[in-house]
């Protein structure tokens, strides 16, 4: 879900400075916890921050209703290059994943750790559009 958001949060040439997680149990009883970061589009960045997130708000102990990411303070703009952190490997990689997933969908290349999630809906939520209006919902 988060690497989907990723991707078009890069598609849409955006970056974002703030990760927020929730999660709601079977109780009805929802959590949220946000992180301020560097300006970023980068799945380095941002995963080990939605896990670190995750990992916070997550009790054992009871059944998980919901769970959701949510990127906010987005600004326009590419991802810069961080001359001490990003190297050209990283870098390539993850365009060469973009075009991939731009010519042949996004689940044309995945992480390994994602392959049991599913796409929502195949549209981009930093492109200004409204969502689309799913048939199981009344306007």
């Amino acid at each position: 879900m988060t690497e989907n958001l990723i991707f078009q949060l890069r598609r849409g040439n955006k970056l974002t400075a703030c990760v927020s997680f929730k999660i709601r149990y079977s109780d009805f009883q929802t959590y949220t916890k946000q992180k301020s970061i560097p300006y970023s589009a980068s799945d380095e960045a941002i995963l080990p921050i939605v896990m670190e997130l995750y990992k916070s708000l997550y009790q054992r102990r009871l059944l998980v209703r919901l769970v959701g990411v949510k990127f906010s303070n987005l600004v326009n703009g590419g991802h810069q290059v961080n001359l001490f952190d990003d190297n050209d490997k990283m870098l390539n990689l993850y365009q060469a994943m973009d075009k991939m997933r731009e010519k042949h969908g996004d689940r044309a290349v995945i992480r390994a750790a994602g392959m049991g999630a599913k796409t929502i809906h195949r549209s981009n939520p930093f492109d200004g559009e409204p969502p689309p209006l799913l048939a199981n919902r009344r306007s």
